[in-house]
């Protein structure tokens, strides 16, 4: 447990019940914001790979994918072979 998850133990600990029902919502409300984000960016995240995944790049048919990537390290890393 962090410091602060103690720090906020000890001061609840110190309200009477009917102001924990606060905290408790408060809390609750906080939890299903951070779900909805979470899903949010997954969903944000997912989109964009559907995305990448129908692009028409019209590649000519010798394209070697392991070729180019082998010259553009060489490149960005002044590599010659």
């Amino acid at each position: 447990m962090t410091t602060i998850q103690q720090q906020a133990i000890q001061l609840i600990q110190r309200l009477p019940d009917t102001k924990i029902q606060a905290i408790i919502t408060l809390a609750t409300d906080e939890l299903h914001l951070l779900e909805l984000e979470h899903q949010t960016t997954k969903q944000k995240k997912e989109m964009a790979f559907a995305q990448l995944e129908n692009l028409d790049l019209n590649l000519p048919a010798d394209f070697g994918p392991a070729k180019e990537l082998i010259g553009a390290l060489g490149e960005k890393y002044d590599i010659t072979t």
